[in-house]
């Protein structure tokens, strides 16, 4: 997914009914909105969806919804509408996948706002010596680790997931640069898998970069409490954390979790507590900290609702929510005057 300045693109929408949703940001007061079945424009099989019959966009009041008789399909239509405290393995299909729409409109944010906007931090140095040897034309490693969601977990493409976003926009911050990205997360995995592979599959690799994402699964809740309980996620990041730290000349960025759907029955509700045991081993070790927790939460309290983030209605991002995450990725990245452009 291309990354423009002065555009939103691919912004997620699950519409329900003909109500209306806000946009993410203002458009442009002469611009124009375009709705797509896809978030990737290559993509033959993709449905245009066209203004006036499928959907209405109000400009001025930067919010949009679908029209009566629409293509668009209508998510009260769902099987899990007004279901609450949902068990997923009850259902043969939970997913939105047929209810996600895609728009893409100019709009008149500036580079700070994006940037603040992302949670990630805007100081750039703690990856300055790994945008050095970019900069310099040598060849790294880029190593992304956790657990599904990492692996890419309902991108609706390999290009889709999180890290190639990321690597998509630093290749366009960094012209010329060589980066191969390695992808060793694990499906279904919470830290403590996380901490049993690292050394055997991360650090024997000598990446010059590697990202760490969990939270997901740690944070699910069954019958005896959360799977991980906070102290012994802290304890087996700590342990990650330290293992790529050992590493000569490698950088290292944390990332906090999405949250999942807060109708699913294994939903805890605490998933604040592990982002900021992330945030605050970031400060203590003094690692970058891509702040995806904070971004989502920011998504949702601007008016998006969990079915327009997560592909699968549970606890995988959408196209769009993978945006997210390599957006906070991106803005670690050091600015013009630190070692960019």
């Amino acid at each position: 997914m291309k990354l423009e300045k002065g555009k939103q693109n691919a912004e997620a929408f699950v519409f329900v009914r003909e109500d209306w949703m806000p946009l993410r940001y203002r458009p442009l007061p002469d611009g124009r909105i375009e709705v797509d079945s896809h978030a990737d424009r290559r993509r033959a099989e993709r449905m245009v969806y066209e203004e006036g019959i499928d959907f209405e966009a109000d400009i001025a009041g930067g919010r949009i919804r679908r029209t009566p008789g629409s293509r668009i399909p209508d998510w009260s239509r769902h099987p899990l509408y007004g279901i609450p405290h949902f068990d997923h393995a009850l259902f043969a299909n939970c997913g939105n996948k047929d209810f996600t729409v895609y728009a893409s409109y100019r709009c008149s944010r500036n580079e700070r706002e994006e940037r603040l906007s992302s949670g990630g931090e805007i100081d750039g140095g703690v990856l300055a010596r790994w945008t050095a040897k970019l900069q310099a034309g040598e060849e790294t490693l880029y190593v992304v680790y956790g657990d599904s969601i990492s692996a890419g977990g309902d991108a609706s493409a390999p290009g889709f997931a999180y890290g190639d976003q990321f690597l998509c926009g630093v290749r366009e911050r960094y012209p010329g640069s060589r980066t191969r990205l390695v992808n060793k997360a694990k499906g279904g995995e919470t830290s403590v898998g996380g901490k049993e592979r690292i050394d055997r599959e991360v650090i024997s690799l000598r990446p010059d970069l590697v990202s760490i994402g969990y939270g997901m699964n740690d944070q699910n809740l069954y019958e005896h409490g959360v799977d991980v309980p906070p102290p012994a996620f802290e304890s087996n990041f700590r342990y990650m954390i330290e293992a790529v730290l050992k590493v000569e000349g490698c950088a290292l960025a944390l990332v906090t979790p999405c949250s999942p759907n807060p109708l699913w029955r294994y939903a805890s509700g605490r998933m604040s507590e592990y982002a900021e045991v992330i945030r605050r081993l970031g400060t203590e070790y003094g690692v970058a900290v891509a702040d995806v927790h904070a971004a989502w939460e920011r998504e949702l309290a601007a008016g998006k609702t969990p079915e327009c983030l997560l592909l699968n209605n549970i606890n995988h991002p959408n196209d769009y929510g993978h945006l997210l995450y390599a957006k906070a990725l991106i803005a670690l990245l050091p600015d013009d005057g630190e070692g960019g452009e």
